[in-house]
């Protein structure tokens, strides 16, 4: 994404500040106008009117209505395949074996094409393996999974004399490969956080050296020029590797260190911040922004409202990176709830065939008759089954095929939405947050408080925060 947080000045506030560009071309004289007053505070009436957070926030409702709507779409025919399936096996096929045939071939069907096997048989039960992976709270599920498919997967057996081909699940996901992806994820995230640490821990060494080397009198401009190439360098990297937490913890550090500046800044914007670190902060502002001067004795501090514009661009940078941080921990999200999705489907089927496996078979069914019959028998025992499979097979649907298409079709594609949505409002919260303290110092240069080498102060900060100083 660009990153070019001043997007299009609104007229009125263009118009003042190329006003204010001529003003400060006068040099130190200023001679108050009534025109330059009115005009000034025009411009910082209408900005403080200026309000997205209610356009924003408008558009996020919509996503949610939308992802609600589509969700309820999936469900809605994903669930008419589910209850035609159930009604062909209540009513039963005429002319074709007894339903319970039908129901074997569906179940295996599913669980060759899911589970890459299916648990009719004798040895191991499939769902009884998920219990016992859940039941290891300790480790992630697909750690869980891996573990005990691995130690006890080979005891699972298909159900002899019953070749069944595989049905393409109603979902696409395999067992096998969602475990694989929700393991990768997790290595993944570890990694990235590693690297972003020591990522973060080198900027902040490199920020004490120059605090030190001020402190001890040998620093140089290049140090600081040095520190903010890293600091962009880190930046890029951030974005070129995918590793939004590289960014977040850079960024933070120097907030950090800004807002430590900023509170020892007197409010006239005149002081003599003895701290070196404090200094280091102004050599790094003047290497990226061209204001203050960490080497003049004492120290020129920028005007507090310079720092407050620069803060908002570094702001802005650290939250564009936590807005690239939260749609990857989402992505993560969806990969680890496709493993859960996945998950109920084989479990609920299992517990289907286990379900039919304990069916009465004794009094035979007349050709195509229906699971009705074996719900509404006098023996307890088969009521029971037969209103089990039912059941567990209508959840591996309801609580497996369903949300995992959902998260398919409708999860997926809204992360990148949220994403730009969230890239905009951050966009318009640095425009403001820059804008703001600019006119509010014009305002007070319309009153004739001001010094006018303070605008230009302020114009240049804002001009090179508006091209993110060469980090795009």
């Amino acid at each position: 994404m660009e990153t070019a947080p001043l997007g299009a000045f609104p007229r009125l506030l263009m118009v003042t500040i190329l006003v204010a560009v001529n003003l400060a071309g006068c040099g130190s004289l200023y001679l108050r106008d009534d025109s330059v007053k009115q005009a000034t505070a025009n411009a910082k009436a209408e900005l403080d009117k200026v309000n997205l957070v209610a356009v924003f926030d408008d558009e996020a409702a919509y996503l949610d209505r939308l992802q609600q709507d589509e969700n309820a779409a999936v469900a809605e025919s994903l669930g008419a395949q589910r209850d035609r399936v159930l009604l062909t096996m209540l009513q039963g096929r005429p002319g074709n074996p007894d339903t319970r045939v039908f129901m074997a071939a569906r179940i295996d069907g599913y669980l060759q094409a899911v589970a890459g096997k299916s648990d009719r048989g004798p040895g191991a039960k499939l769902w009884r393996l998920i219990d016992k992976a859940r039941g290891q709270t300790r480790k992630p599920l697909a750690d869980a999974l891996a573990e005990v498919l691995k130690s006890d997967g080979s005891q699972v057996q298909g159900p002899k004399g019953v070749d069944n081909p595989e049905l393409p699940s109603p979902s696409g996901n395999t067992l096998a490969q969602a475990i694989a992806d929700s393991q990768a994820a997790v290595v993944q995230r570890e990694k990235k956080q590693a690297e972003a640490k020591a990522a973060q821990e080198t900027f902040q060494k490199q920020l004490k050296a120059a605090a030190d080397d001020l402190a001890a009198g040998t620093a140089r401009q290049e140090t600081f020029t040095g520190l903010l190439a890293k600091f962009n360098e880190l930046l890029k990297k951030a974005k070129d590797e995918s590793n939004p937490y590289i960014g977040e913890f850079v960024s933070a550090s120097l907030i950090e260190e800004l807002d430590g500046l900023i509170a020892v800044t007197d409010p006239k914007g005149i002081d003599e911040p003895a701290d070196s670190k404090a200094r280091a902060v102004i050599g790094f502002v003047h290497a990226a922004f061209g204001v203050g001067d960490a080497f003049s004795d004492p120290p020129r501090v920028p005007h507090p409202n310079a720092l407050a514009v620069v803060k908002a661009w570094l702001t802005y940078r650290a939250n564009l990176t936590s807005a690239d941080l939260a749609q990857a921990q989402a992505k993560e999200e969806v990969v680890h709830a496709k493993l859960a999705a996945v998950t109920e489907q084989v479990y609920y089927l299992s517990r289907a065939g286990d379900q039919l496996a304990s069916i009465d078979t004794s009094p035979a069914l007349e050709k195509g008759a229906g699971f009705a019959r074996l719900v509404a028998s006098n023996n307890a025992a088969t009521r029971q089954a037969a209103t089990g499979t039912l059941h567990y097979f209508a959840s591996a649907w309801t609580k497996g095929f369903i949300p995992a298409q959902q998260l398919n079709e409708v999860a997926v594609p809204l992360i990148e939405r949220r994403a730009s949505l969230q890239q905009s409002r951050l966009a318009g919260e640095a425009w403001l947050g820059e804008l703001k303290p600019a006119v509010a110092t014009l305002a007070a240069y319309g009153e004739g408080g001001i010094d006018p080498h303070l605008i230009a102060e302020l114009l240049q900060v804002l001009g090179i925060s508006a091209i993110a100083v060469g980090v795009n």
